[in-house]
């Protein structure tokens, strides 16, 4: 599975002539260090780069095409996935002078605590270790992607340059002009996404796997996938980590607003999944005709959208049919065919003022996401685009202060099949500033709200070097705070367990262990549901513990502790339960908060049972990819959330309305499913991949996107 960002659809892998040398992981059935033994004596013309042994049982190995074909036909193999990746279209560095690096001081100054002596992990695109703001803090690492001690992002030289991952260690341990969280933490830097920012599971497993074996106390990963599972290889591979002692922080993932929008790993119950929240942002609105307001959704890497008075607007059906010189316009366009970077290319040589661009609805967001633009840009739906059109020729922009809110983009849970909350807090995601190779930038994503968290968990980690990952994340969970809008909490699935207090997970004298209450899920009449929590006094006075019933709802008749005390220093285990009768309870996703006061702190425990079915999906982590040395075959790979009675695949044409159908199957278990394909027998180009699924008597029909490459 190709990880990237945020979501991806397909992964091809690269055509490569017989007398290139070429790197793979391979996966072994038997003790790596024995076959690496064992390649070194019968496959002499093959160089093993490195043992994995930790997480996974693999080995990386290097060599001519002819001389790693002959070692994957070996007995012991069970996959070789190649380390190289596709390359994608280089961009200029955008220059962020009015940027004041200076302002972005993240940590307590005002509190002992640093992070001091604590060693983050960033797995990311690698780090811009020369930079002057992380020439203290950075300690070492491991590139993946090269293979050699040197985790340097990658340069325009290189491929599409990267600078995700030094933006990323940035938040974390800043320390010099621009302050991180935990200035003085021991930063090491994991490069596992090559050009463009991508690269395969193999290496970043690969490299969690070296910074749990050099000893990292926290682990960083801003990336993630759309495979909602909490089965996935990956999500399996954090659980590990966490087994041993490491404290794995992850981006919830940047596919919101919906629900079920969670991608592994942040799926993993043992890691600590983050969503992002706006604190304070200056949000731009556009008007239509019927003053309705349509939100700017900028380019992350675009000039910021700060447009002082009412500016033309043109929608020409093409690029070509734009004048030459267009200065003082703002452009509404359909991207249709051309790539992104190609467009804004055009437009900016045609002098625009601003850009609009709208796409169909499924179109791919890690297409925009890390384009720069020399000018404002941003994206409205089909839609909004249509309004926009038959409105004035004049565009006018009005601006509100948006503070204390969820970022749209941030992905919500729940966890299919397993059910449970994520993501489990919240973090400042939006309107980042941090570093970047050469200067700084301000950013946006779950990938800037994890690295925060990361930083906090540095700071707890000196302050309670003794506690265990549980309990340093039952701190940080226990100390969040509810976002709210009116009267009404935001829901479990999108904020968890509340946004993080970086001082009261500090100075806060109990914690809350387990407290994310999932009762999973309600079939077939009355179901009685338990979870026990550990509630611990970490002071020298009694700690007053009291309950609130929460609101009366059909269906569900709530079994509450008793109020007590605990005795200072101690802790005490209280069971929750719940009588829940499926019939008289609304269907779907059912979620809340019980209270629980804390010596007059009121705490919310966050609460989620699935009744009898809901619209999570059955279908995720589809990719199309061609098998080592099979060129001739493509394979599509989904994943199976739950047992299918019966799964129908089908190729739309969006263009032509021509239907092809796939292929039919029965029972189909819950897990990875594959189906290989011969290569001529497919259609070439884009298409809808419609799935019709039967279950338990109802029939759904699930969408998703597919290029189809010419080879």
């Amino acid at each position: 599975m190709r990880l990237i960002l945020a979501l991806i659809l397909i992964t091809l892998t690269p055509v490569y002539t017989q007398a290139e040398e070429m790197t793979w992981i391979m996966e072994v059935e038997e003790d790596p260090h024995e076959t690496k033994e064992y390649i070194e004596t019968y496959h002499p013309l093959v160089k093993v780069e490195y043992v994995y042994d930790t997480l996974m049982q693999a080995l990386a190995v290097t060599g001519k095409q002819r001389h790693i074909k002959s070692l994957h036909e070996e007995s012991f193999v069970k996959k070789m996935t190649p380390v190289q990746v596709y390359s994608v279209p280089q961009a200029e560095q955008k220059q962020e002078d009015d940027l004041h690096p200076e302002r972005a001081r993240y940590h307590p100054n005002h509190l002992p605590f640093t992070g001091k002596g604590v060693k983050v992990g960033v797995i990311d695109t690698g780090i811009d270790h020369q930079h002057p703001d992380l020439e203290k803090s950075y300690h070492g690492g491991f590139d993946l992607v090269d293979f050699d001690d040197d985790p340097m992002e990658t340069t325009q030289e290189e491929g599409m340059p990267t600078l995700h991952g030094t933006h990323v260690s940035g938040i974390i341990a800043g320390n010099g002009t621009m302050q991180g969280v935990a200035p003085e933490a021991d930063l090491y830097a994991y490069r596992a996404l090559g050009p463009g920012g991508s690269g395969t599971t193999a290496q970043v497993i690969a490299a969690l796997e070296q910074a749990v074996k050099d000893d990292m106390d926290i682990i960083n990963m801003s990336l993630g996938s759309e495979t909602n599972s909490p089965d996935d290889p990956m999500t399996r591979a954090v659980n590990k980590a966490v087994d041993l002692g490491k404290i794995l922080v992850v981006a919830n993932g940047n596919s919101g607003p919906e629900d079920w929008t969670v991608g592994s790993p942040a799926t993993s119950e043992k890691a600590i999944s983050v969503g992002a929240a706006i604190t304070s942002q200056k949000v731009a609105q556009v008007f239509t005709k019927e003053e309705q307001l349509i939100p700017v959704r900028q380019l992350p890497l675009s000039e910021k959208w700060d447009l002082s008075r009412d500016q033309p607007l043109v929608s020409p059906n093409s690029i070509e049919e734009l004048e030459e010189t267009i200065h003082d316009r703002v452009v509404l366009i359909r991207k249709g065919e051309t790539p992104y970077y190609e467009l804004i290319q055009q437009l900016n040589e045609k002098g625009v003022t601003a850009a609009i661009i709208y796409s169909h609805p499924e179109d791919d967001p890690n297409e925009w996401e890390w384009i720069e633009a020399p000018f404002p840009t941003a994206y409205v739906t089909e839609e909004e685009a249509d309004q926009l059109i038959q409105g004035d020729d004049w565009l006018k922009t009005k601006y509100q202060t948006i503070k204390n809110a969820l970022a749209p983009f941030s992905s919500r849970g729940p966890v299919a099949s397993s059910w449970t909350i994520k993501p489990d807090l919240i973090a400042p995601g939006v309107e980042i500033v941090s570093t970047v190779p050469d200067g700084y930038a301000s950013l946006q994503g779950t990938s800037m709200a994890s690295p925060y968290v990361a930083g906090v968990t540095a700071l707890l980690k000196q302050a309670y070097p003794h506690d265990t990952p549980d309990q340093l994340k039952a701190r940080l969970l226990t100390s969040t705070e509810l976002f709210t809008i009116g009267d009404e909490e935001l829901s479990p699935s999108e904020q968890g367990t509340g946004f993080i207090d970086m001082n009261k997970a500090l100075m806060q004298n109990f914690t809350i262990d387990r407290n994310r209450l999932n009762f999973g899920k309600v079939e077939d009449g009355l179901k009685e549901v338990e979870q026990t929590i550990t509630i611990t006094n970490h002071d020298n006075e009694p700690l007053t513990v009291t309950w609130n019933i929460p609101r009366r709802e059909n269906g569900i008749v709530w079994d509450l502790p008793l109020n007590s005390t605990i005795g200072p220093l101690e802790r005490r285990k209280f069971t929750i339960g719940a009588s829940i009768n499926s019939k008289r309870a609304e269907r779907g996703t059912q979620e809340g908060y019980i209270e629980v006061g804390l010596n007059q702190q009121e705490k919310h425990l966050p609460y989620l049972f699935i009744n009898e079915t809901s619209d999570y999906p059955r279908i995720t982590g589809m990719e199309l990819d061609m098998a080592p040395f099979q060129m001739e075959h493509l394979t599509l790979r989904f994943y199976v959330n739950e047992k299918l009675d019966a799964l129908s695949v089908t190729l739309i044409d969006p263009k032509h309305l021509h239907a092809q159908e796939l292929f039919t199957q029965e029972n189909m278990a819950k897990g990875v499913f594959e189906k290989e394909f011969e290569i001529n027998d497919l259609p070439k180009g884009e298409y809808k991949v419609v799935f019709k699924i039967e279950q338990e008597g109802e029939i759904l029909f699930e969408e998703k996107e597919i290029y189809l490459p010419e080879f």
